[in-house]
């Protein structure tokens, strides 16, 4: 990455744009740069979305028992095994909101189910947890459950992961649980303070990716360590952002870097079923802008109904989330 006047852009994207050096060399506004891209790449990401629907007519059973490791769809939430999931954590509105967080959290309970994990011998710790409802859910369910995150440390995570969390974490519970079974840890997801072999059940959504590095070194690591506090046939339930578009990213992986930057660079980690990477017909036709989705908590209700949250578009990238389920073995 080279940064220049404040902005960050690859070389690859300077070669292929030579006009973005000239526009801040004659100090054009960055918001007018941003614009100037954005115009640029909108058009490119959806006529990719175009050509996807004309040559790949895919689609999901959902009367089907799902699959774990692929891409979230649309059809999911016709699924009458997520949408039980969805009722236990009171994540099923009426009419119902959909968003992939929400499908996120509810696939990993699923994989927690179908390996037999749920139970009161499994003690469970969840990276970058934040404030979600899985740890809730999980004291009602396991022996113990440890939450984990930078609670208060990291200023722009302040909403997600606040720093009051770790005193108060029943003001923040969507039902009631048992309080005894959750501890709240402020912990760097890359240097897990535990024993090796602690663990039945690591789980985290969407937080790995933002772990910083190098080709998604941050993320490697964080991924190594839950390997190391894992044991024998434990299970990690990881979600991530993935780039439909095959774009390259410093934090989404494509369909070369989730390979090459995480899942080839385990050893004891193993993926529990081959990861299929399709998308569906009908989710290429959700796409909303990511603006949109980072202030998804702020938007008109009547937008919501009739706008899933599965696949967002960050300038002429398309991604969406990816559940990546391993045993280690």
């Amino acid at each position: 990455m080279e940064q220049i006047s404040g902005l960050k852009f690859k070389m690859n994207t300077l070669i292929h744009n030579p006009w973005i050096i000239k526009s801040i060399l004659h100090r054009k506004k960055l918001k007018e740069i941003r614009s100037e891209i954005d115009r640029i790449d909108k058009p490119l990401a959806m006529n990719f979305i175009s050509y996807l629907k004309k040559t790949s007519n895919y689609f999901i059973d959902a009367t089907q028992k799902p699959n774990l490791n692929r891409l979230c769809s649309l059809e999911d939430w016709d699924n009458q095994e997520i949408r039980e999931v969805l009722l236990e954590l009171h994540k099923l509105n009426s009419p119902c909101l959909i968003h992939r967080k929400d499908w996120e959290w509810a696939l990993g309970i699923i994989a927690m189910k179908r390996f037999n994990k749920l139970n009161r011998n499994s003690i469970a710790i969840g990276i970058g947890a934040g404030t979600e409802p899985i740890p809730f859910y999980l004291a009602n369910k396991v022996n113990h459950v440890y939450a984990t995150d930078l609670y208060g440390e990291i200023k722009k995570w302040g909403k997600a992961a606040p720093s009051e969390f770790q005193e108060n974490p029943q003001k923040y519970s969507p039902f009631p649980y048992k309080e005894d079974a959750l501890t709240v840890l402020r912990m760097d997801g890359t240097r897990l303070e535990f024993p090796s072999e602690t663990f039945d059940i690591a789980f985290s959504f969407s937080s790995i990716e933002h772990f910083g590095g190098r080709n998604h070194s941050g993320a490697l690591k964080c991924m190594k360590e839950i390997e190391r506090v894992l044991k024998p046939e434990g299970i990690a339930v990881i979600a991530t952002e993935y780039i439909i578009n095959d774009k390259d990213h410093p934090e989404f992986y494509n369909k070369k870097t989730i390979y090459s930057d995480l899942i080839d660079r385990l050893q004891s980690l193993k993926l529990v079923e081959p990861l299929d990477l399709r998308i569906t017909t009908k989710t290429l036709d959700t796409v909303i802008d990511i603006e949109l989705a980072a202030n998804w908590d702020n938007i008109d209700m009547e937008f919501k109904k009739t706008h899933p949250l599965i696949l967002l578009r960050n300038r002429g990238i398309l991604l969406t989330s990816v559940m990546l389920v391993f045993k280690k073995h």
